[in-house]
C-alpha cells in the first residue's frame, strides 16, 4: 500500500501540471489585454505639436480683477496663440520647448505665458510671469467661453 501512496503523489504533481497547461493554453485572455493596450497607444498620437492645439480654459489671477475666466487657443500649426480679450486680445507667436508651449503678451511683451498639457490630454498646467503677477493654474481643453464685454 506504500507503493500506492507515491503514485498518488505522482498522480497529483501531475493534475497540477494539466491545469498549469490548461492556463497556458488560455493565452486568449493576455491577447486581449495586448489589444487594449493596443488600443490605448493612440493617445500617444498626439504628439508634438498637435497636443498644444485647441482652446484652453481657465481662470488666471489679474491682481485687483481678481482670477479672471480667461481662454487661449492655440493654432492648427501650433506656432501662435489667440487670446481672448481679458488678456488683450490679439494673436502671438508660440514656441514649443519639449512638452511646453510659450507666448509673450502685455505691452511690451512682459508677460511670459507657457501652456504644458498633462498626461490626460484635457487638462495642461499654465503659468503667467509679468512684473507684477505671477500666476499658475490648471486649464482644461475645450470650446472657447464667452465673456461678457
Amino acid at each position: 500500500m506504500e507503493e500506492e501512496k507515491p503514485k498518488l503523489a505522482a498522480e497529483q504533481s501531475e493534475a497540477p501540471k494539466r491545469k498549469r497547461s490548461t492556463k497556458s493554453t488560455t493565452t486568449g485572455q493576455p491577447s486581449a489585454q495586448t489589444d487594449t493596450r493596443t488600443q490605448a497607444k493612440p493617445a500617444p498620437a498626439v504628439e508634438g505639436p498637435a497636443r498644444f492645439v485647441g482652446t484652453w480654459n481657465g481662470k488666471v489671477n489679474q491682481g485687483l480683477l481678481g482670477h479672471v475666466p480667461t481662454n487661449v487657443t492655440v493654432d492648427s500649426t501650433a506656432t501662435s496663440v489667440e487670446l481672448n480679450h481679458n488678456l488683450g486680445g490679439g494673436t502671438r507667436p508660440a514656441t514649443i520647448n519639449g512638452n511646453t508651449i510659450s507666448w509673450h503678451s502685455g505691452v511690451m511683451g512682459e508677460v511670459t505665458w507657457t501652456l504644458a498639457p498633462n498626461s490626460d490630454g484635457q487638462t495642461a498646467q499654465v503659468t503667467m510671469k509679468g512684473m507684477l503677477l505671477n500666476d499658475s493654474a490648471t486649464f482644461r481643453r475645450g470650446q472657447a467661453q464667452k465673456h461678457a464685454r
